[in-house]
This record gives C-alpha cells, sequence and structure tokens, in this order.
C-alpha cells in the first residue's frame, strides 16, 4: 500500500510505500532528508508527526497524530500507516542539495592543453559534502570576486573533485585565480550549485548533449555518474572546439564510448580545416543530423551564455521546442524579458 508523506514547511511530497521507512523511500527518489547514522542516533532527520499514523521500525509501536502532534519521531524508522503530514527542516527537493562552504587543497595540476588546466582539488575530511553529476562549485577569490566552474567527475571516494580551467586573461576573477593555482595552495569554494543534473530528465527517451570547449567537463561528470548508475539510455555528445588540440580528453571519451556502446561521440573542429572529421560549429552539425527532427530528444547544452542562446536560437527556428533544451545559463545568465 502507497501513502502520501507531506513535509512542511517546505511542503515537499512524495509517494511512499509501506514497506520502506520514509527516509528509504525519499532518498530513493532523489529528495534530501538531513541523516547521518540511519539508526536513530544521529537525531538528524527528527521531526514532528503532525498528522497520520505511523508505525515504528523497532518497537512496531503505532505512532498517532489524531489527538496533536507527536514528537520526536524518526525519519529513518518510520513506516507509514497512512498519509502523513511531517515537520522537518532542510528537505530539499530532487536535484537539490545544500550548498557549503569548504577549504580544499590544490591536490594536482595537469597542462592538459596549451590554454586548459585540468585541476584536482581534496575537500576536507570528515565533512559529508555531495553533489550530482552535472553541478559546479564556486571558488571564492575574495569578497568580490567568484569564478564558477563544472565539477568535472561523479563523486568518488577519494575526495577530490576535477576542474577544467581554461585561461580567460580578459577575467579579472581568473587573473586573480591564476596567481593561486599551486599544488598545495588553499581555496575556500562553495558547492554545490546548479540544477542540471540527471533528475531534469529522468523520463527522457534519448539524450543529445552538446558541449564547447570545457563545457565537456559537464558532461563527462554527467556520463560518469550514468555509467556508475547503470543507465544505458542512447545518449550523443558534440563537443566543439577551435582546433583539435582544444578536445584535450579527445582520446579518452573516445575510450568511453567504446566501453559504453549506448553513447555515440561526435567531435567538432572549426578552425583547423585539415581536420579529417567533422568542421564547422558545433550546433550547426547537430541541425545538419536532426535535420529538422528534434522528436524524442532532451538537449542539454554546456558552453558560453552566447554560445547557449545562439544554439538555442537556431535550434528553435529549426524546429525544436523551447523546452526540449536544459542548461545553466538560462538560470545564471537569463535573457532580458524585454
Amino acid at each position: 500500500m502507497k501513502h502520501q508523506i507531506t513535509f512542511f514547511p517546505s511542503q515537499l511530497s512524495l509517494t511512499v510505500d509501506a514497506s520502506e521507512t520514509v527516509l528509504e523511500s525519499a532518498r530513493r527518489q532523489g529528495f534530501h532528508v538531513p541523516r547521518a547514522c540511519d539508526a536513530g542516533v544521529c537525531h538528524l532527520c527528527q521531526a514532528r508527526l503532525l498528522s497520520g499514523q505511523a508505525r515504528h521500525k523497532h518497537s512496531n509501536l503505532t505512532l498517532d497524530a489524531s489527538a496533536g502532534a507527536h514528537e520526536p519521531v524518526f525519519c529513518c524508522l518510520l513506516y507509514p500507516l497512512s498519509d502523513l503530514h511531517l515537520e522537518i527542516e532542510r528537505v530539499l527537493a530532487p536535484g537539490q542539495l545544500p550548498s557549503q562552504e569548504v577549504t580544499a587543497k590544490i591536490h594536482a595540476i595537469e597542462q592538459a592543453a596549451p590554454d586548459v588546466k585540468i585541476v584536482q582539488l581534496l575537500l576536507p575530511a570528515g565533512k559529508k559534502i555531495e553533489y550530482y553529476g552535472g553541478q559546479y562549485l564556486q571558488i571564492l577569490l575574495d569578497s568580490e570576486n567568484v569564478a564558477a566552474f563544472s565539477i568535472a567527475n561523479a563523486p568518488r571516494n577519494d575526495r577530490t573533485v576535477e576542474l577544467h580551467i581554461r585561461e580567460a586573461p580578459d577575467s579579472d576573477s581568473y587573473t586573480l585565480l591564476a596567481k593561486r593555482l599551486q599544488v598545495g595552495e588553499l581555496l575556500r569554494v562553495s558547492l554545490p550549485h546548479g540544477e542540471t543534473t540527471r533528475f531534469r530528465w529522468q523520463g527522457a527517451e534519448k539524450l543529445l548533449f552538446i558541449a564547447a570547449s570545457t563545457g565537456y567537463s559537464q558532461f563527462k561528470a554527467i556520463l560518469e555518474e550514468m555509467a556508475a548508475l547503470g543507465d544505458e539510455r542512447p545518449v550523443t555528445l558534440y563537443w566543439g572546439a577551435r582546433t583539435a588540440r582544444d578536445l584535450y580528453r579527445h582520446d579518452a571519451i573516445k575510450s568511453f564510448a567504446f566501453l559504453h556502446p549506448h553513447l555515440k561521440y561526435i567531435p567538432v573542429v572549426s578552425d583547423q580545416p585539415e581536420w579529417p572529421a567533422r568542421k564547422g560549429l558545433v550546433h550547426q552539425q547537430v541541425i545538419k543530423d536532426l535535420n529538422g527532427d528534434f522528436s524524442g530528444w532532451t538537449l542539454v547544452c554546456g558552453g558560453s551564455p552566447a554560445m547557449v542562446y545562439t544554439t538555442f536560437d537556431d535550434f528553435v527556428a529549426a524546429g525544436m521546442q523551447p523546452e526540449q533544451m536544459i542548461s545553466d545559463v538560462f538560470d545564471y545568465a537569463p535573457r532580458d524579458p524585454g
């Protein structure tokens, strides 16, 4: 039997099977409920039962709020017997995670291309930091300047996160950051941010990813996460760059595609006439391949705001429905409605 659980004050709702605890079902469905132990010891998932009936996991005691709120109850120990209203702070919807500010150490730096560094950051021990493939972090440089970079890996057990940093001499934030890109340097970072995660395309039949330059890093993390979860939906990745050397992980993604046949990888180079494969602007190659048929596709685009909006406009003109495209750019650099 299934029951509806509504959390307050967030007013988020989900359907829970009676064979699962509230916490088990919430986590399985992607909701974030404060937790640490899953055994009623840490008290992080403590709540007030405002209405409904539930059974305690260990004692089989029935908890009934019909005569008034019942507290404390713990979401990890609560089997629903009816629809429940629970009061608990800091519950987040699927795809949302609490952002944290921490100090990270630069663990390693690789010069992946003449103007691209791959930086490995080591997050602090003893602090649980969760994120999804597709999210980004912010490096807090001073009181006025931050630098945002996609996290280029699915969550790892070694506390490292990978950033692909391209030189941007005209950027004030990059100028400040470049002085600190040394192994052993401590950086203040805020993470995670962004909503371009698997929860945005849960029901999609097939996925089309369009990356420009270091925008590839976001899709690297998403693809790693899909592989870890056994998600084998058809995916086509277009990676556009100016020259072949700007496809700084070309061989790695080719090997990944070989091991995961559901992934089709199409590199596109715009400024190198002798390039033996696809040439031109990456989004124009997508339009050419789809030939006006965007049906069934969910498209995710990663690049500069100018690149993303040009892609969006040209895709809509070619037959795409606006709601088919997902990009962080739409959130952090929205167009002027006028």
